[in-house]
């Protein structure tokens, strides 16, 4: 049988249970994990909640989880490159599973692991760093020499954004609230805004000597997007990849034409686009995502909790109480 924690019924975090299921087995492409480690996003609490978009709701009982590491215990038709027993991480769409003992996860999203890193440790990666990276590299040009405002910074996408950047050689300034500023040092911010007390768009222009930053990576939207767009260099890019302060505020017309003469582009991302439209190089960029784990690039700050308290897990995202990462061990 199957272990898992399932949300049965929309609500608060109480409304999480355990259940007992059968093994799934994998359809061909497919790959059979048995997690070790699964890891908590936003996402899950959406669900739980009841607040997804129209269309997106998953039908309940759901098993959260999109992302989690563990052990290969069997392959679909026709999957190369694994073999059973083989220590391996991995991120999948909604349904993965990865608040359970076992997951079905295709192929091209699987990627192998090195025995110097932890499962828990493993698990804390794939979405994170998949997108800190791709808007980092895919979408904002990151070389060294550039620069890089990075808002949230001591969130989860926000920590591996810090790393990632700082070891690409450019230069990092971290938007965060007052107690969290040593952290983004930490993880290797060589500016910290404090963005409760401060201007942020102001200060950007004082750190960079009026120029402006190259890149901004936005999960606030709301009233930020119209200061990184006075934040922005010419030919800079703003990446907008939430809206924690709901939809950006302002107009397209006012709020781009003042901007007109520094050629700034504004792009959304959300890192399922890159999933489903290019495996391949969604693969290829895991390997390397990875590859900088496993060599201490990325260091995920996570708290770990037993699989049997994701409630626990729950309460603490949404209260803001947690810096990194949260990771269910699963026994």
């Amino acid at each position: 049988m199957s272990y898992a924690i399932e949300i049965t019924r929309t609500g608060g975090p109480n409304v999480l249970r355990k259940s007992n299921r059968a093994v799934p087995q994998p359809a061909p492409g497919d790959v059979l994990i048995r997690n070790h480690a699964g890891a908590v996003n936003f996402i899950d609490t959406i669900i739980r909640r009841g607040e997804m978009p129209e269309g997106m709701v998953p039908a309940l009982p759901h098993v959260p989880g999109v992302e989690g590491a563990g052990v290969v215990e069997a392959l679909g038709e026709g999957v190369e490159g694994f073999a059973i027993g083989e220590r391996v991480a991995w991120m999948g769409p909604i349904g993965a599973g990865g608040y359970g003992t076992h997951s079905v996860i295709g192929a091209p999203y699987v990627t192998r692991l090195s025995d110097d890193v932890t499962f828990e440790t493993a698990a804390a990666a794939p979405v994170n760093a998949m997108t800190a990276y791709h808007m980092l590299v895919n979408l904002g040009g990151a070389v060294a020499g550039k620069s890089v405002l990075v808002h949230a910074a001591a969130g989860g996408v926000g920590t591996m954004a810090l790393q990632i950047a700082k070891h690409l050689g450019m230069t990092v300034i971290a938007s965060a609230s007052t107690d969290k500023l040593g952290y983004a040092y930490e993880q290797g911010a060589d500016h910290v805004i404090d963005y409760r007390q401060e201007d942020v768009a102001a200060r950007v222009l004082e750190i960079t000597e009026g120029r402006g930053v190259d890149l901004t990576l936005n999960p606030i939207s709301g009233e930020t997007l119209k200061s990184d767009l006075d934040a922005l260099a010419p030919l800079g890019t703003a990446v907008l990849f939430g809206f924690l302060a709901g939809p950006p505020a302002g107009g397209f017309a006012d709020d781009l034409t003042k901007h007109f003469q520094k050629s700034v582009s504004v792009r959304v991302s959300d890192i399922y686009t890159y999933f489903l439209n290019r495996p391949d190089a969604f693969s290829a960029d895991m390997a390397t995502v990875f590859n900088l784990l496993e060599t201490g690039v990325l260091r995920p700050q996570i708290t770990m909790l037993p699989i049997g308290e994701a409630a626990e897990a729950h309460r603490r995202l949404e209260a803001g109480e947690t810096t990194g990462k949260l990771v269910l061990s699963i026994n």
